[in-house]
């Protein structure tokens, strides 16, 4: 644990000067082995990107993935710096001045390219100070000027190597360089070496006991000269408090391990071959994979479906990864996460939380813009959705209230109206719920419309048994076959089916009764008859007697008329008697002593009668008789 057993610290001060954007940039990460220091300063003028802070982290990334001071893989780092620049440059073209430090808290290496200076400090004097890629330092390396003209000449800000040079990337690369306890490494960008000279450094280095203090008073001197303009500036110190102790090689060993090492290459230098063709045909299945990955991708992503593009995305960054394509990766791994904010925004909607999801819209749309298969109005359109989208979720809530509540008919207004919003908004997931809510509803009403039937056909039918008990027949039928047509509109077939039996039962008990009653008027008929045939022998009793015989063998009831209509042409003119007569008649069908008072008007009437019979009698008695007897 080289970090453990060493002592490092660091601090910086890094400020916009006069601009308002500080396009300075530092960073740096200490791992248990070695520890990376980045400093950068953006060139260009991009209002969105910047360049300093995009080659800092690509840098950092790289070294977090694999930690090294090799110039082959720094040299690299860099190049994929160079690379990130290039692709991003698409309103103008970015640029920054890079330097990176490396040490394994025993020795240290750096890459500068640009203007961004290491100056590296012993024992309270310069041990050196890196090299600029600026026309000044070409001028100063030729004998031209003096090196210490280099931060002031008017050429110093004349770039000849910088990040996102559009000829490549040319860097300086410092040969390992062994560090003592005591060690101070500062780094500047020009804001802070161009207006604090190196004998101000070394002033300050002197009173500073720490970075912290040392970097303080630094942007003290800069600040205290109060020019007109100060530029972005930043100054990184990172002071050696004590290195790790490294023991000491042991050659022969060291020698030994080599042959080793070169006798086991050859031994194996054939499979490494095989395993190397290996490697190249996965390498290529690989990129095949990455290429049709990433064109579905984008496919998805312009079709708007955000989520099969996020699946696609990650398939082609894994791709990438496998192949070591550190552009690539980066690419698609920036297009998924706008994928992922877009996926993100659809959730909080399905979740009616709209604040969340229009801060979800709004990122994606701000980075949509730098990938082509991302269309910005489409996520400007979902952002001016989401009001509308609240106001049918507002709605939907207050008819889920009224749900609740029991008050079905106001909450199927309410879905309804929302449902009708999220078809014309597009508001697809509410649709889906609130058509689930409507049928939901509707089947509760429906419901209720059912039982109110069933209560209504219910007393129909209680109705229908109390009249059966009070003899009442034909308002039973007529209860039952209510009830059973109310049980047949809701589908109740087994009630349908019991009505039917109870309709039936008093049927029969009605024609039953109608029989019996019948019967009765028969009999009462018969009696009317017999007390004509022992009156007083009259000619009217004789006439309706004569009429009752021949009707007595077909039907009681048409004797009674009979025998109305022998009283009524018998009375002639007596039209109270002719009605009595009659009433008397027909109520004697019910009971005797109805009979007994139809005996008695005939008998009351009996003179009338006995006149007119026998003035009948002596003139049209037969025609009268025969007209009787014929029911006339």
């Amino acid at each position: 644990m080289r970090k453990d057993n060493s002592d490092f610290s660091t601090a910086f001060v890094s400020e916009a000067g006069s601009y308002i954007d500080n396009r300075d940039y530092f960073a740096f990460m200490e791992t248990d082995d070695m520890a990376c220091y980045v400093l950068a300063d953006g060139l260009d003028s991009d209002q969105e990107l910047r360049s300093a802070e995009m080659v800092v982290k690509t840098v950092l990334e790289n070294f977090m993935e694999k930690p090294s001071m090799s110039k082959r893989r720094l040299m690299r780092d860099l190049r994929e710096a160079q690379d990130w620049l290039q692709f991003e440059s698409r309103r103008v073209r970015l640029k920054a001045s890079l330097l990176i430090v490396v040490t394994n808290y025993n020795k240290m290496v750096y890459v500068s390219c640009g203007n961004v200076r290491l100056y590296h400090f012993r024992n309270g004097r310069l041990n050196f100070r890196s090299k600029d890629h600026s026309l000044a330092q070409s001028l100063a390396d030729d004998g031209r000027i003096p090196d210490e003209a280099t931060s002031t000449h008017e050429e110093r800000g004349n770039l000849l190597e910088y990040l996102g040079n559009p000829n490549g990337v040319h860097a300086h690369y410092a040969k390992k360089t062994q560090l003592a306890d005591g060690d101070v490494m500062l780094l500047a960008t020009s804001g802070m070496w161009e207006d604090v000279e190196l004998a101000e450094m070394l002033g300050a280095l002197e009173e500073a006991k720490d970075p912290v203090v040392l970097t303080d008073t630094l942007e003290e001197v800069l600040l205290s000269k109060q020019r007109r303009a100060v530029n972005n500036y930043t100054a990184a110190a990172i002071y050696v408090n004590k290195i790790f102790q490294e023991k000491p090689k042991n050659r022969r060993k060291l020698i030994k391990r080599i042959l080793i090492a070169l006798l086991a290459f050859v031994i194996v230098g054939g499979g490494a071959w095989i395993t190397l063709a290996r490697m190249a045909a996965n390498k290529a299945a690989a990129l095949e994979t990455m290429v049709e990955s990433a064109q579905a991708a984008d496919d998805y992503a312009r079709a708007g479906d955000y989520a099969k593009a996020l699946k696609s995305y990650s398939e082609a960054k894994n791709a990438a990864v496998k192949i070591n394509d550190k552009i690539h990766k980066r690419l698609y791994t920036a297009e998924q996460k706008v994928s992922q904010l877009m996926v993100d925004g659809d959730g909080y909607v399905e979740k009616a939380d709209f604040a969340k999801a229009e801060a979800s819209y709004d990122k994606a749309r701000k980075s949509a813009g730098l990938y082509p298969p991302f269309n910005v109005k489409d996520i400007e359109k979902k952002i001016d959705q989401l009001d509308s989208y609240a106001e049918t979720a507002s709605w939907m809530k207050d008819g889920d209230l009224k749900f609740q509540g029991g008050d079905y008919a106001s909450a199927l207004k309410l879905y309804t109206k929302a449902n009708k919003a999220a078809m014309e908004s597009g508001y697809t997931s509410a649709q889906k719920e609130l058509e689930k809510k409507i049928t939901e509803t509707n089947d509760k009403m429906t419901a209720i419309q059912q039982q109110l039937k069933e209560i209504q056909a219910g007393k129909l039918q209680a109705r229908g048994d109390r009249l059966m008990k009070d003899l009442d027949y034909e308002g039973a039928i007529d209860a039952y076959s209510g009830a059973q047509e109310i049980y047949q509109e809701i589908g109740k077939l087994e009630s349908v089916l019991a009505l039917e039996r109870s309709i039936a039962k008093a049927e029969e008990k009605q024609s039953a009764d109608q029989q019996k009653n019948g019967q009765l008027a028969d009999g009462a008929s018969l009696s009317d008859g017999a007390l004509n045939d022992t009156g007083t022998g009259d000619v009217a009793d004789e006439a309706a007697a004569s009429a009752a015989a021949p009707a007595a063998t077909t039907s009681q009831t048409k004797a009674a008329t009979a025998t109305g209509n022998a009283a009524t042409t018998s009375s002639g003119g007596t039209a109270d008697a002719k009605k009595e007569a009659s009433s008397a008649t027909k109520n004697g069908s019910t009971s005797d002593g109805n009979a007994s008072s139809t005996k008695a008007v005939v008998n009351k009437e009996k003179g009338t009668a006995d006149s007119t019979s026998k003035e009948a009698g002596t003139s049209d008695s037969g025609s009268k008789d025969q007209a009787a007897a014929n029911g006339n």
